[in-house]
């Protein structure tokens, strides 16, 4: 099935994160991508997992939209159990983005526990070791993405520089979540040090009076100022892909739906695409 609306300047490599329906059937999120007009996307491995991997393979499959990354998220702490799990569901993560096409995997550092931050480093790069291996003999691109430092229960790197320092010393890419980090100092020389490195852009606003998360907002509806720092972006040499992350009260009250769709006409009229 091929949209060659969705192949027009300014969205070919624009996508929508289906975070905000992760609970719905996969399908009928494919389904609602198709009606607000967008052709690629991100998914959670946690609903693939969920819906099984089969299943959703093939509903991806069958959609004609194409899978920009997998986000896998990583609960369980460095000097903790949990982690046969974790790194068995990204080792499925990386087989199914061969399966679908998908470029990327994503994924956090999980969290430190008592360890210090060089400790818990120390140890990531031993627990990450082999699934880096195997994601690069077959051919998936992993990306380490920053988190805000409310979610210590599944990342301890939570500026983009040390979330770059830590992918540096794994020997993998990174997903820079600007709604996480659009306060951090030197944001924008970080990225520019990182240009290579980088994957995906994830983009979603806020209010700074909000203590709790998820509490996304749709892009322009919030505190941080997108349009200014995904042109900056941009205009630094970024050409990959920038993605749209919605979740939280709010979206859920609107309805995600409608939501993404607001947040997709805002992303095709203020982020620039790439016209390579």
């Amino acid at each position: 099935m091929h949209h060659p609306n969705w192949d027009l300047p300014g969205e070919s490599n624009l996508s929508v994160c289906l975070a905000a329906t992760a609970d719905w059937r996969l399908a009928d999120s494919l389904d609602m991508l198709t009606r607000i007009g967008c052709g690629r996307f991100g998914l959670l491995s946690a609903t693939m997992e969920s819906q099984g991997w089969a299943t959703s393979i093939t509903a991806i499959r069958a959609s004609g939209l194409r899978p920009e990354f997998i986000a896998g998220g990583c609960r369980a702490m460095h000097d903790g159990d949990g982690w046969g799990r974790v790194l068995s569901s990204l080792t499925r993560a990386v087989d199914a983005a061969v399966e679908i096409g998908a470029p990327t995997v994503c994924f956090t550092s999980g969290g430190s526990g008592a360890l210090s931050w060089e400790e818990a480093a120390d140890a990531a790069v031993v627990r990450f070791g082999p699934i880096v291996e195997y994601a690069r003999a077959r051919g998936v691109d992993l990306a380490l993405e920053n988190t805000m430092s409310i979610r210590s229960a599944m990342s301890f790197t939570h500026s983009v520089a040390d979330t770059a320092n830590l992918a540096g010393r794994l020997g993998v890419g990174l997903m820079v979540d600007l709604c996480s980090a659009w306060q951090e100092r030197a944001l924008m020389r970080t990225v520019a040090d990182n240009l290579d490195s980088i994957r995906v852009v994830q983009i979603g606003d806020r209010h700074v009076e909000a203590t709790s998360v998820p509490n996304r907002r749709v892009p322009g509806e919030g505190s941080i100022p997108l349009a200014r720092m995904v042109s900056e972006v941009r205009s630094l040499g970024y050409a990959g892909p920038i993605d749209l992350e919605l979740l939280g009260p709010a979206i859920d009250e609107e309805g995600p739906e409608r939501a993404l769709a607001r947040g997709w006409r805002w992303m095709q009229t203020h982020v620039h695409s790439s016209h390579m």
